[in-house]
């Protein structure tokens, strides 16, 4: 297939791949945010932050509804504090720093909140009255905090990897596509290399994941 002609169907197979991601994306996000909604409801709050952390797995730059779930979390942990519910409050700043801390990659999507969230987490840890003397002491809570704001880091470079394998693995999917159709499509011997590269980048993609 000549170039001019493949060319468009490239890219117009990466924009339909691109837009079916982000309406996969946006409608999951929405889809556990009414079921948030629906455990709310009936007061059952395990599944309702359950949810919350599930919608935020759905990261999307500009996905309003991750920051409903990060902001309803947030909400449930404040409103815990103020009754004296200890256990609550440690559960939603829990699967919230858990789910921020899965985003991270490249970038570090709603890191913003995380500094408040380990205060406030050291602060309820260090002062439950099944916490070790040590961590009950200033000292003892200042060190807790410190670890909680250091968590282990994704390695950058791997995650950079990942990211050039997926997009090698698509790209080259739609270009294997493009190539072996129509009439002027290329012959099965001319398509075995461009194969191999799918298969290898998906590899990377693999490895890179696992190595992140």
């Amino acid at each position: 297939m000549p170039r001019r002609r493949w060319m468009p169907l490239l890219a117009g197979g990466a924009l339909l791949v691109c837009a079916t991601l982000a309406a996969r994306m946006l409608l999951g996000a929405y889809a556990e945010i009414v079921e948030a909604g629906r455990a709310a409801a009936r007061a059952d709050g395990p599944a309702e932050r359950r949810h919350l952390r599930r919608a935020m797995a759905y990261y999307l730059p500009g996905n309003p509804y991750v920051t409903r779930a990060r902001d309803l979390l947030l909400e449930r942990a404040r409103q815990a504090e103020a009754r004296g519910d200890r256990a609550t409050a440690l559960a939603a700043l829990t699967e919230l720093r858990s789910a921020i801390l899965a985003l991270r990659g490249m970038t570090r999507p709603h890191a913003d909140v995380l500094p408040e969230v380990d205060r406030r987490l050291a602060a309820l840890l260090a002062g439950s009255p099944e916490a070790a003397a040590g961590l009950r002491t200033p000292a003892g809570r200042a060190a807790l905090e410190q670890r909680l704001a250091h968590p282990p880091e994704p390695h950058p470079a791997f995650a950079a990897l990942a990211l050039v394998g997926f997009l090698g693995w698509v790209g080259g999917g739609f270009a294997l596509i493009a190539r072996g159709l129509g009439p002027d499509a290329a012959p099965r011997r001319a398509l075995w290399p461009l194969a191999g590269l799918v298969v290898a980048a998906l590899g990377v993609f693999c490895l890179g994941l696992a190595l992140a």
